[in-house]
């Protein structure tokens, strides 16, 4: 019996370097007779049964979950004959096909209960299940909690199932697999052999992942028109602006395409800034916005009206914007949180001119109401009996006075060569965001190159904000001490109200401040940040986790660990630490 065991592990080891030899390649790889795994989105070839494609050009993560690096997920489909699997069973199986799988790696986990609980937890949030019953990470179900199918999940001819793993945890994935293919024939339904398995691309469907547009509209007999691209201008420009962050970055974007050499961005300035434009170009060039010549693409004539649209609409244009930018993404629990700030936010009273409460022995003091207080001091002297009008104490109004929190926020970005494109992107919308949603004031602090620099100072005007966000060009070193020092002596300057400073970055210290020790000099800052009073709050990838904890620390202050910076993830920790702090 231990001897199988063992075999069986070793099994799942090899499988596991298989893997991750052919995603490396961009492939995908048939798991037994009725499971198709890879990194990447898959299709069921129409009239062809058992046939499945492998989309090369949908990454898994980009296209399920928004990610912005690519090959974060790796992407399971088993499929069976139509019918329902359950997926708290499903999750049932797979917790314990981990914890298994995790003995047998770790013999000494048998004996180290809460150890190995934790190791099995690290999976089980990491590992997501759909069937066409909903779905949820393996630990929500296991729990009992099941997230509600989507009209795209109501129709799965399969157990979906994503997985955020790192190359040297593959060897998971055929128990998880195994474990599936078992929930499936426990549901009385049978697997369906994958015949076929090929390798394309995706070229006409249009769907809502990372680089590309959501077009509002669809061809008309093959073309589009360029009628038809007239009459959707405003949502064209408006789906332009929630890809480069804002109308301005728009302008400039198509203003880079103009056919005047001197006043075009080469390929590479266009990189730093906003990323891969692969996928948008080749839609421009088919709407017929663009065009190629021997310069590169260059705006047509109908990408020119485009630009005076959006010259002669810009202010309801930016209404618009504004008022998708409010709303509020879905909760996600893509993120870990570690450490606990101890912070005493003060608040701030103010009179309520809507409401009016009688004068009490608690409330003897306030704004008097001065129509309430009359028009009740006149019923109560009819009903007195008196003949002319006299205000005794119980007539007495006075408005209502509410508190409420605020809090002020300063965000310190990583502007170095590794956050150029979507990243850049997705902090920028995140001060937009914290901007139109509150009441308080948004600072934002740039690091890179050697030094940082004040983007924006604490305003709580929308133009100042977004004309400071289009000058962020990022490139060059992370000079990360520098940024934690800046933004605390802006906010010590400032007089900012319950400060709250969020450092966003994806990668390390490696240019110093104050001595030769860049990380050092890091974890002095952030002292410095305890020592003025200021929450401190972290988000970077699980890659510098031990070392971002350690920053946190220093500032008595909270990490958010996360697999991606895309805006949902930043706009729900900040909606999770600006409440923390309001109900202190």
């Amino acid at each position: 019996m231990i001897t199988e065991k063992h075999e069986a592990f070793d099994k799942c080891s090899l499988v596991g370097n298989y893997l991750g030899v052919y995603f490396g390649q961009d492939q995908g790889v048939r798991l037994g007779e009725s499971t198709v795994v890879s990194r990447k989105a898959h299709a069921v070839v129409p009239g062809k049964k058992g046939h499945v494609r492998v989309l090369v050009n949908r990454d898994a993560g980009k296209t399920f979950q928004k990610f912005i690096d690519p090959d974060q997920l790796v992407h399971m489909d088993i499929f069976h004959k139509p019918g329902v699997v359950d997926p708290r069973q499903a999750a049932k199986l797979v917790f314990w096909a981990i914890e298994n799988h995790l003995v047998e790696e770790n013999h000494n986990l048998k004996f180290m209960e809460d150890e190995r609980f934790k190791s099995v937890l690290d999976y089980a949030l990491r590992i997501e299940i759909s069937t066409r019953a909903g779905g949820g990470t393996v630990y929500d179900l296991f729990q009992g909690e099941v997230r509600p199918a989507s009209e795209e999940e109501e129709k799965l001819s399969h157990v979906h199932v994503l997985a955020r793993l790192t190359p040297d945890r593959y060897s998971i994935l055929l128990p998880v697999a195994e474990a599936i293919e078992e929930a499936v024939m426990a549901s009385g339904l049978e697997l369906v052999k994958v015949k076929k398995l090929s390798h394309g691309r995706e070229k006409d469907k249009q769907e809502n992942f990372a680089g590309f547009l959501i077009l509002p509209w669809k061809k008309s007999k093959g073309e589009f028109s360029p009628l038809l691209i007239r009459e959707n201008q405003n949502q064209l420009l408006l789906k332009l602006a929630e890809r480069f962050a804002n109308l301005e970055e728009v302008e400039d974007f198509l203003e880079s395409y103009t056919s005047n050499i001197f006043r075009r961005k080469s390929k590479d300035e266009q990189k730093r800034k906003w990323g891969d434009l692969d996928h948008c170009l080749d839609q421009l060039l088919e709407l017929g916005l663009l065009k190629n010549t021997m310069l590169g693409p260059v705006i047509t004539r109908e990408g020119r009206e485009l630009q005076q649209f959006l010259r002669s609409h810009k202010c309801e244009l930016e209404a618009e914007l504004r008022r998708s930018i409010r709303k509020t993404p879905g909760t996600s629990k893509r993120f870990q949180k570690m450490g606990k700030c101890e912070y005493r936010p003060s608040q701030v009273e103010f009179t309520n001119r809507n409401k009016t409460v009688r004068l009490t022995d608690k409330s003897w003091s306030g704004d008097l109401a001065v129509p309430e207080t009359v028009v009740e001091a006149k019923k109560r002297s009819l009903l007195r009996g008196e003949s002319h009008l006299t205000v005794h104490k119980e007539d007495l109004h006075i408005y209502d006075r509410r508190s409420y929190v605020p809090i002020d926020v300063c965000l310190v970005i990583d502007a170095s060569a590794s956050m150029a494109g979507e990243k850049r992107q997705a902090a920028c919308y995140l001060a937009e965001h914290i901007l139109l949603t509150g009441r308080e004031k948004v600072a934002v602090v740039t690091f890179q190159e050697m030094n940082a620099t004040v983007a924006v100072p604490f305003t709580r005007n929308h133009k100042v904000l977004s004309r400071g966000l289009a000058r962020i060009r990022p490139g060059g070193l992370t000079p990360m001490a520098d940024g934690i020092f800046t933004a605390v002596e802006l906010i010590k300057s400032s007089k900012a109200s319950n400060p709250l400073m969020i450092l966003i970055s994806d990668g390390m210290p490696n240019f110093p401040l104050w001595s030769f020790d860049a990380k050092g000099d890091v974890l002095e800052a952030a002292e410095k940040a305890a020592e003025a009073k200021i929450k401190f709050v972290c988000v970077g990838l699980e890659a510098n986790k031990v070392f971002l904890r350690e920053v946190a620390k220093r500032a008595r202050g909270t990490l958010y660990v996360v697999d991606d910076l895309n805006r949902d993830c930043l706009i729900n920790i900040v909606k999770q630490e600006k409440k923390a702090v309001a109900t202190v």
